[in-house]
């Protein structure tokens, strides 16, 4: 079993080359040499393997979104009454 798997369709890795890489001609050293040198394109694969993750993206994970926020104008209405 692969241990990356790409999204569909073709896609470009480094800069200036052209889209021809998908699952059917992509394999896992490939992968993981392009990954290394390329870490944006992490967001191209739908499984990244644990060991060879990119730096950076345990950091990402482990961000919370923020709550919403309460309305500045609503409070100075308020304050206003």
């Amino acid at each position: 079993m692969k241990k990356y798997i790409l999204k569909p369709g073709k896609h470009q890795f480094a800069p200036g080359s052209h889209a021809v890489h998908s699952n059917d001609n992509l394999t896992d050293e490939e992968a993981a040499w392009y990954l290394e040198r390329y870490p944006h394109i992490a967001g191209l694969f739908v499984e990244c393997a644990q060991d060879n993750k990119p730096e950076g993206t345990e950091e990402a994970e482990n961000i919370k979104p923020k709550g919403k926020r309460k309305r500045i104008a609503a409070q100075k209405q308020s304050l206003n009454q």
